[in-house]
């Protein structure tokens, strides 16, 4: 059931009486003090209701003119939804309303997300809503922004289209373009339910890691998860790069704590940091602190050398690194092995790995070159040496 109640202001109708027939003039707009529209569902409680102090309204086209719109959508009786904007234009009774200029549409609830826009048009009994120019999505540390956003009220999702992008900041920003986002991510589509949390962008993600001295270059096949609860699952191929420190990362589905700035993934992976080559059968990575932990099957290698251990741990933009539990690091030259219960390292001038074992017992085995022809050594071949 609709209600549409207003209280005239001023009605001006003026002519003269003439023998001569006439076109009449056009009838004046009706200015209203105060606009009410009002709509219940099917059990009478308040289904959506739209609110303006001042408004004309054309009897011919059926067109009101609103200004400062205030608008409210109900869930099962409650409030779910505000709307405002500087102006809109309603027509019939609330067929369709148009929103213009500083749109914001709040979901309400413990963390509020806000839809904003400069244009948007509102279809009250499809509980559908259309933002077609500058439309962003904000929660309490994210921005998803497109070209196009359709919001489907009843369904709490909103279909994200014309190459969104997803932006988070570590702290939520005093204004949102304050300064750029470190993390940003963009795709061809989204699907997102604000209310639940659920994003999906079934299609190819690239994201882009910003800090201090570098960036960090993310791509992956898709990618869902829950902005809710602060994670998206990355889906396999997963790819990072560090083009400045000629890093990367080869991985499979990954999980993205966007909030706590780590990735993670509990499958076999492959990287590397200039030289030296990396590999394991699961990874985690800190993004604010640049770490990356590897906390089973760790394999690093690099030219010469071949290092397994139980677990590993470095930092990229320091090159430093150790190795702990049942360490094992060969050598080809002189087939040297050498086992400690840990080994640390560091990334030289040249690129490779320099090992040590500060505090640590080392066991090394070397395995001396045969004496030379023609050399007065004794026959029999020269034995491993241990010390």
């Amino acid at each position: 059931m609709k209600r549409l109640t207003a209280v005239a202001v001023a009605l001006l109708v003026s002519g003269c009486v003439s023998s001569k027939p006439r076109v009449p003039a056009p009838a004046e707009p009706f200015v209203f003090k105060s606009l009410d529209l009002e709509q219940q569902d099917a059990r009478g409680r308040p289904a959506w209701d739209l609110r303006s102090p001042e408004a004309r309204y054309d009897i011919t086209r059926q067109v009101a003119q609103a200004r400062s719109p205030r608008g409210t959508v109900y869930k099962r009786g409650k409030a779910n939804i505000t709307i405002s904007a500087r102006s809109a234009t309603v027509i019939g009774d609330g067929q369709a309303i148009q929103l213009e200029s500083d749109v914001v549409i709040t979901l309400l609830g413990k963390d509020p997300v806000r839809i904003t826009g400069e244009q948007a048009r509102w279809i009250p009994s499809k509980s559908l809503m259309l933002i077609d120019r500058k439309p962003a999505a904000l929660d309490r540390r994210s921005r998803i922004t497109a070209q196009l956003a359709t919001y489907y009220l009843d369904r709490d999702l909103i279909e994200l289209r014309g190459s969104p992008v997803l932006e988070q900041w570590e702290q939520k920003p005093k204004t949102p373009t304050a300064k750029p986002a470190p993390l940003r991510v963009q795709t061809a589509l989204v699907d997102w339910r604000p209310e639940q949390g659920d994003l999906k962008a079934p299609q190819h993600v690239r994201g882009l890691r910003r800090d201090q001295d570098s960036q960090l270059n993310l791509t992956a096949s898709a990618l869902r998860g829950n902005l809710r609860e602060g994670y998206v699952d990355l889906i396999a191929p997963v790819q990072v790069r560090d083009p400045k420190r000629k890093g990367w990362l080869n991985a499979q589905q990954t999980r993205w704590l966007i909030n706590d700035q780590q990735l993670s993934s509990d499958q076999p992976f492959q990287g590397a940091f200039n030289k030296l080559r990396g590999e394991g059968q699961r990874f985690k990575v800190n993004l604010a602190s640049s770490t990356v932990f590897i906390p089973e099957g760790c394999r690093l290698r690099q030219p010469g050398e071949v290092l397994v251990a139980q677990r590993c741990q470095w930092t990229w933009p320091s090159g430093r690194f150790q190795a702990q539990g049942d360490v094992e690091l060969r050598r080809d030259t002189y087939q040297q092995i050498t086992r400690s219960s840990q080994l640390r390292g560091s990334i030289g001038n040249d690129g490779t790995a320099v090992f040590s074992s500060p505090g640590a017992r080392v066991n090394s085995q070397v395995t001396l070159p045969p004496p030379q022809k023609g050399s007065k050594q004794q026959t029999r071949s020269a034995p491993a040496v241990s010390f």
